[in-house]
């Protein structure tokens, strides 16, 4: 059975019917698995890796994508080693794999890596769901050829599940969660002319995101200098982004407005019915008036009236989420290792980050650092 590696931007273009084809065959796959997604991320942030999209054929079909990039370094040491497109942006990471045709997939993917074990030290897969029904097969597969495994159940993420009516989903809330949400709407309606947008696939989308992003920026300045979305190749990947998924119509922004400003907003994507929220925020300014609950409200009505099963509210466990009867979800973080040798020196170089990234000294100086560097000021 062939596979055969992608290493340039316009094999990767080309790659699309295939791609899409696979995507749409399971129900596994979230947004970030999209062709459209991962070339994106690709072309704003693939400047640190080569990269190395494998695909395993079966009789002159394709079976399956192993949508890696590979790197030369980890934590500063010269480690050799293969991770999902989309790592640090993306909630969900998985393989992009033909129903039916996980476990040979596996096995040829293993074969792949057996063959080129000189060239590599180990496989980092972060971000892969819990509930991927790719993993028993990753795990036996993999494991009959590279025994030395690491796992972490890393990130929690949180998923508000929805009932088909507005009213029966109050009665999942809170006694004290339920009254402040007609009190929060109120509250806010007396003290300001309120307007509830959503965009989907108009012009009016990039208007809005514009304003998202402006209210993103204040929230985070003072606690971290900066946002990610100052940096200028992070502000095109998301530019890009919302005009690929408007124009599919899978992109969906709620922007909530007072007295003309924007007060909070939340974009997000749609698939196998549920609502994958990404970027959330709300004015500062505001907090007192509860903006960002009155928003999530209001958007959690729009899905439960297209009849959607489950707002994803993505990673981090804030308390807000589970006001909302948030339900956690893990995102395991697996390495595949070539030997024992190549799991210690990765163990001895995520340590030392860790300790470093734990240091308040230094994340104090980051934060001075991105403000000057952003121009945010002090």
């Amino acid at each position: 059975m062939p596979s055969r590696v992608i290493t340039t931007l316009q094999e990767f273009e080309n790659l699309r019917p295939v791609w899409e084809e696979l995507y749409r065959s399971s129900a596994n796959h979230t947004p970030y698995q999209s062709w459209e997604w991962n070339l994106a991320w690709w072309k704003h942030f693939g400047s640190e890796g080569r990269l190395c999209l494998i695909v395993i054929e079966e009789a002159d079909r394709v079976i399956g994508i192993a949508p890696f990039y590979l790197r030369t370094s980890f934590f500063g040491l010269p480690l050799k080693h293969y991770g999902f497109i989309g790592q640090k942006r993306t909630d969900y990471l998985d393989f992009i794999i033909q129903s039916g045709s996980e476990s040979l997939f596996f096995r040829e993917l293993a074969k792949h890596f057996k063959d080129l074990q000189e060239y590599w030290q180990f496989l980092e897969l972060k971000d892969v769901p819990e509930t991927s029904t790719n993993l028993p097969h990753l795990y036996r597969e993999f494991g009959s050829v590279f025994p030395n495994f690491g796992l972490d159940l890393q990130r929690v993420c949180v998923t508000v599940p929805l009932t088909n009516a507005w009213e029966s989903f109050l009665q999942t809330l809170g006694k004290r969660t339920r009254k402040d949400v007609g009190y929060d709407r109120r509250y806010l309606e007396k003290n300001f002319t309120t307007e509830f947008k959503i965009l989907t696939n108009s012009n009016a989308v990039f208007e809005g995101f514009r304003d998202l992003t402006s209210i993103y920026e204040a929230r985070w300045v003072e606690a971290k200098g900066a946002s990610r979305l100052a940096e200028a190749e992070v502000a095109k990947f998301e530019a890009e982004i919302c005009e690929r998924f408007s124009q599919s119509g899978d992109f969906r922004l709620y922007m909530l407005y007072a007295n003309g400003k924007p007060a909070a907003g939340l974009s997000g994507y749609v698939k196998n019915d549920k609502l994958y929220g990404d970027i959330y925020a709300h004015t500062p300014e505001l907090h007192k008036y509860s903006v960002g609950n009155v928003l999530l409200g209001f958007a959690i009505e729009d899905c439960i009236s297209h009849g959607w099963k489950e707002l994803d509210l993505s990673r981090g466990e804030e308390a807000y989420k589970f006001r909302w009867n948030g339900q956690p979800k893990r995102n395991y973080h697996i390495k595949i290792f070539r030997n024992r040798m190549a799991e210690a020196k990765a163990a001895f170089a995520e340590g030392v980050y860790e300790r470093a990234a734990a240091s308040e000294t230094l994340n104090k100086m980051l934060a001075r650092y991105r403000k000057w560097k952003f121009g945010a000021g002090e």
